[in-house]
């Protein structure tokens, strides 16, 4: 093949690739987002433990008999006083809740508020889904109404909870 071919060969390579019709961009999702009235526990991947995995079954099936296990009865707004009496109630009335976390204090990061609670018995990684379970068997039973989207974290040796729609935005 000689330079002249090999030259005329380009062109009209390159001529077809422009006129062949360009695909759209695929539209970018955010990243990160939750649905106001969402509970979302960041835990990363793996099986908890039975306990945890037991207090999941019965926030699902029968949300009403974990509040009841856990002494919950009644709630106090969809905001984090709502969550801290739901908490103070657990903590009081529940050795099992007793035994997994010695207590939870109200925490500010910047202009963000929240609720930190210390680990006892529990990892903070199971002490997050067994929060997790624990509130959302709380809102299904009827006890808080959530407008925001609620996160619960882990931060160290502990776990945070605070509304937001970000994932993971307590460390941000």
């Amino acid at each position: 093949m000689n330079e002249e071919k090999l030259r005329h060969h380009i062109r009209r390579m390159l001529i077809e690739e422009a006129e062949e019709p360009q695909s759209p961009k695929p539209k970018k999702k955010k990243a990160g987002r939750t649905k106001a009235g969402s509970i979302t526990a960041s835990t990363g991947r793996g099986r908890f433990s039975t306990g945890v995995q037991e207090a999941g079954a019965l926030a699902k099936d029968n949300p009403n008999q974990l509040m009841k296990n856990l002494k919950i009865s009644s709630g106090a707004g969809g905001d984090l006083r709502g969550i801290a009496s739901i908490l103070k109630q657990a903590l009081k009335g529940a050795e099992a809740m007793q035994k997994a976390y010695s207590g939870y204090s109200e925490v500010n990061k910047g202009d963000k508020k929240g609720i930190k609670v210390s680990m006892a018995g529990l990892d903070p990684r199971n002490g997050v889904k067994y929060l997790q379970h624990t509130l959302v068997a709380a809102k299904t039973a009827g006890l808080f109404r959530l407008k925001d989207a609620l996160q619960i974290d882990v931060d160290g040796n502990a776990v945070i909870i605070y509304l937001s729609d970000i994932k993971r935005g307590w460390s941000k």
